[in-house]
């Protein structure tokens, strides 16, 4: 059968119509797809950024607590270092009181004379270990305290330990107590009642704090 011409520009409109369809679907179809993969890149980017901040957020509460404690802890610190400094400083201050009324049913004097003995039966008995001759004791002390310090008393105690303890003419700057050394200073006992509270101190720190602040939180 013969084709006409007119037929055959009918058939190419309709191929190219079908074909322009086909683009389109293909075409549009596409566009959908990506339009989907693209709103899911959001919401995932959306969802990463919201956790992001969301732990950031968490991250700097954390940071803000943490600080917060330590700075609550170093506070409490610092209270309580200012508390027993204080404790130990009226201590020392009531010193005084002790070197005039005493202490417990004992004189200053006594009390110091037990100082002097503690110190030299410590020295006495390293030199025994050791297999060292004793040599004489001094006992040096402040001027306030030498006072409270008699020939009897280290006579008395020079009998207890073994060996000669003399009152040294060295005078030291201390609230109250001794040193007592060898006569060759090659050992010495440091009993003053500054030296003997910073060899207690982790105890007594312990009572302090006990005293001031736990009985205050119970």
């Amino acid at each position: 059968m013969h084709v006409g011409a007119s037929e055959i520009v009918e058939r190419i409109k309709e191929d190219a119509r079908e074909e322009r369809a086909r683009i389109l679907r293909e075409a549009r179809a596409e566009v959908e797809e990506r339009v989907k993969n693209a709103k899911a890149s959001i919401e995932e980017r959306k969802k990463r950024f919201i956790e992001s901040e969301r732990q950031k957020a968490a991250d700097n509460k954390e940071r803000i607590i943490r600080a917060k404690r330590l700075d609550a802890k170093k506070f409490r610190w610092d209270v309580e270092e200012r508390a027993i400094k204080r404790a130990f400083d009226e201590a020392l201050e009531r010193i005084q009181h002790v070197k005039d009324e005493g202490f417990r049913g004992k004189s200053y004097s006594s009390i110091l004379a037990g100082l002097i003995k503690d110190a030299a039966m410590s020295i006495t008995a390293g030199s025994e270990r050791s297999s060292s001759s004793s040599s004489e004791l001094e006992v040096a002390l402040s001027n306030e305290d030498a006072q409270f310090v008699t020939d009897e008393m280290l006579k008395n105690i020079s009998a207890e330990v073994g060996c000669d303890v003399r009152l040294s003419s060295e005078r030291i700057k201390t609230v109250g107590g001794v040193i007592v050394r060898r006569s060759d200073g090659r050992v010495e006992v440091n009993n003053t009642f500054e030296e003997r509270m910073k060899r207690l101190y982790p105890g007594l720190r312990e009572d302090v704090v006990r005293v001031l602040f736990r009985a205050r939180e119970a």
